[in-house]
Order: structure tokens, then C-alpha cells, then sequence
């Protein structure tokens, strides 16, 4: 790593706390627990009974013992037992050609390469052999989804066909044709049960509802009949009575009859047309009931038959939308192959470099590196791919190092 590889191995042993870093702070045997305090812009720790105190730039021991002193100094302890410890440092960075450029945690003894695994391992800006072997066995997972769904859909719609025609049982004719081959028999059987099931339940619902209807229609229809014939007699009865109020009239003439008498025939005509007017109301009311449910019986059919023909609609749309996905995968997984095949006669073998960029003594540095170099806290980590002659290395690495915040 040339002249500056010394003073970088001595940064590595010898860590000094900076912004962003926090710390665990506690006065020892004391009933307190510890506390945490991260660093501050300024370079600066709360410590409790002292305030801000600045410690960026020194190691633990020595912002331990800046904190003795203040205590001392400020006469708030004789000899103050106090403990300093880190419990998170500054993120790390690693940017350039590597799958997931950005930040991570930093831990202590973090090497070069530990630090490339963080961010995904190199990448040469293509898929490499392992993305696409992932990205076959995903499309190939897809077309077996897409194949159920397609097994699903046809049994669906093959239902609704037995259904509109009035079967009791799901012939294979009833698939719709593109789908009968794209399917096995085994999962089209396996569908098949639960459907059969699905029909036999619909069936037996409908054909209860309409028996209900049915009955209810021939009930109205009998109770309408016997309405129409008790109408008749009352017609008789109020023909009967008026003949008796003209009997009375007669006879009131003559003298036989009180007034009173024919008062009372008269009351009994009024009443037997009443009577008479209050089997048209029911009779009417009777009509409105019979054809309501009349109504409800064709609507039974109506319905049915309608709601079928669209859910049968949506499952051929369906079927045509799985069909056109499953051509677009099925090209894709045509398209990976020839990749493959093509990068299979590539004979040129990538070669990557690395660089670390590190603040020292108030300035950035930057200094080639190995993957056993080891990484410190809020150190940037370039990877790039080395070709040599070109100038390319160069060029990425002040392109990345730009993205550092």
C-alpha cells in the first residue's frame, strides 16, 4: 500500500471518536444506570453535571480523562470514577461498482471485503450468471402460478357452461379450448371436485327457490279461484236481497210491514255489497301478491342465467389476459437463455480495485487498498472495476466519492 500504509494501520488501532458516534457514559457504583450520548455537530458530549465537552478527535482513554480532569477542575469530585465506552460508530460507505451502494453499521475489526458483502459483493454492471439462474427459477415459478391460475379459470368457466345448459355434472368439453392443453389432467381434477361441489350447491339452491315460488304462485292462483267464486255467490246473495227489500217495500204498502222491518232489509242489502266490495279489495290485493311472484320467478331464471353469462365473461377475459402473460414469460425465460449462452463466450475475466477514503488530521485522504485492509468507522469504500490503461477507475472513483454526504 506504499509510504502511508503505516500511519493508516496505526488510525486502525488507534480509533478517535467523531461526530455521529455515541457513547455509554456512567459514574461507576453508583444506583444510576449508564446513560448514552452521541457526539453533536459541534464535536460534543452532554456529560451529565458537567455540559458540553469536546471529545472529537481524542480516543476513549483520552476523552476519559478529559472528563476526570473537568470534574476535578470544577471541584464537583476529589477522584471521579467514571467509565467510557463506545456503542455505535459513524456508518461506513461503500459505493461504486457494487449491487447496493449506501451506508452501513460499522463494527470493529470490518475488513475490505466485509464491507463489499455489506453492500451486495461487485458487480459488473450487468446481470451476473447468479442473477439470472435467480431471475429463470422466478419466471419458471411464475409460469407455474400462471398455469394454476389458467386450471382455475377453465374449471370456472367449464362450471358455468354446465350451469347455462342444465347439467347436473362438468363434461371436459366444457373448458374453454385454449385452455384444455396448457393444463394437466391431474390439477384440472384436482380443481374439478371442488366445482362439481360449487355446481351441485347452486343447482339444488335454485332449484329449492323456484319449487318455493312455484308453490307459492300455485297457492295465490288457488286462493284468487276461491276469492272469484265466493264473489259470485255474493253476487246471489245480493240479488236475494234485493228481491227481499222489494218483498218488504210491497208489503210495507199493505200494511204488513213496519217501517222498522224495512229498515232492517235495507241494512242487510248495504251490508251483503259491502261484503261483496270487500272481496274485490282482497282480490285485487291477491292479484298484486300473485304477480310479484310471478315477477320473482322469472327474475329467478333471469338472474341466474345473467349472472352466469358474465361471470363467464370474466373468466374467458381472464383466461386471455393469463394466456398473453404466460407468452411474455415464457419469452423472457427465451431471452435469459440466450444471454446465458452468449456471456458463456466471453472470455474477458473482471478484475476489481478498491480504494478507501478516510479523514486524517483534518483532511480527506484517499489510498488504494486489498480486501484484508481493514475498514474504520466513517470510512468511504470505492470499488471499481480495474481496467487498466483506461483511465476508468479513475474516472468512477471521483464520480462515487461525490455521493459521500
Amino acid at each position: 500500500m506504499g509510504a502511508q500504509y503505516p500511519a493508516w494501520c496505526a488510525a486502525a488501532g488507534d480509533y478517535s471518536l467523531s461526530i455521529g458516534d455515541v457513547v455509554s457514559f456512567d459514574f461507576i457504583d453508583d444506583t444510576l444506570p449508564a446513560v448514552e450520548l452521541a457526539i453533536s455537530n459541534e464535536g460534543e458530549l452532554s456529560v451529565p453535571l458537567i455540559g458540553g465537552l469536546k471529545v472529537a478527535g481524542l480516543t476513549v482513554p483520552e476523552a476519559l480523562q478529559a472528563m476526570r480532569a473537568e470534574f476535578i477542575e470544577r471541584k464537583i469530585f476529589i477522584d471521579p470514577q467514571v467509565s467510557l465506552s463506545v456503542v455505535s460508530f459513524r456508518p461506513i460507505f461503500v459505493l461504486g461498482d457494487v449491487k447496493a451502494p449506501g451506508s452501513f453499521p460499522y463494527q470493529p475489526l470490518l475488513t475490505v471485503e466485509q464491507a463489499v458483502a455489506l453492500a451486495g459483493g461487485q458487480s459488473a454492471g450487468g446481470a451476473t450468471g447468479e442473477d439470472r439462474v435467480i431471475t429463470t427459477a422466478r419466471l419458471r415459478g411464475n409460469l407455474d402460478e400462471i398455469e394454476v391460475d389458467i386450471a382455475r379459470e377453465a374449471v370456472g368457466a367449464a362450471r358455468l357452461v354446465a350451469q347455462l345448459a342444465g347439467r347436473a355434472e362438468i363434461s371436459p368439453g366444457d373448458m374453454p379450448p385454449k385452455a384444455r392443453d396448457l393444463t394437466s389432467t391431474q390439477l384440472i381434477e384436482t380443481l374439478l371436485v371442488n366445482e362439481r361441489q360449487i355446481l351441485g350447491a347452486e343447482q339444488r339452491s335454485f332449484e329449492t327457490r323456484r319449487d318455493q315460488l312455484t308453490d307459492a304462485v300455485a297457492e295465490v292462483k288457488g286462493a284468487l279461484a276461491n276469492l272469484e267464486q265466493l264473489a259470485q255467490k255474493q253476487k246471489q246473495v245480493i240479488v236475494s236481497a234485493h228481491s227481499e227489500r222489494e218483498r218488504a217495500k210491497e208489503l210495507n204498502k199493505r200494511g204488513f210491514k213496519t217501517l222498522t222491518d224495512l229498515s232492517n232489509v235495507e241494512r242487510d242489502v248495504t251490508a251483503q255489497e259491502a261484503q261483496l266490495l270487500g272481496i274485490y279489495n282482497q282480490m285485487s290485493t291477491t292479484r298484486r301478491e300473485l304477480a310479484d311472484l310471478q315477477r320473482q320467478l322469472l327474475d329467478l331464471t333471469d338472474n341466474r342465467t345473467r349472472t352466469a353469462l358474465t361471470a363467464l365473461q370474466d373468466h374467458t377475459a381472464e383466461i386471455e389476459r393469463l394466456l398473453v402473460s404466460r407468452r411474455s414469460t415464457e419469452e423472457q425465460i427465451l431471452l435469459l437463455s440466450s444471454l446465458a449462452t452468449e456471456e458463456a463466450r466471453k472470455t474477458n475475466t473482471v478484475q476489481f480495485a478498491y480504494q478507501i477514503r478516510r479523514k486524517m488530521d483534518g483532511r480527506v485522504q484517499t489510498q488504494s487498498a486489498t480486501l484484508d485492509d481493514a475498514v474504520l468507522s466513517g470510512d468511504t469504500v470505492l470499488v471499481y472495476i480495474d481496467q487498466p490503461g483506461t483511465g476508468t477507475g479513475a474516472s468512477l472513483s471521483k464520480a462515487a466519492l461525490q455521493q459521500v454526504p
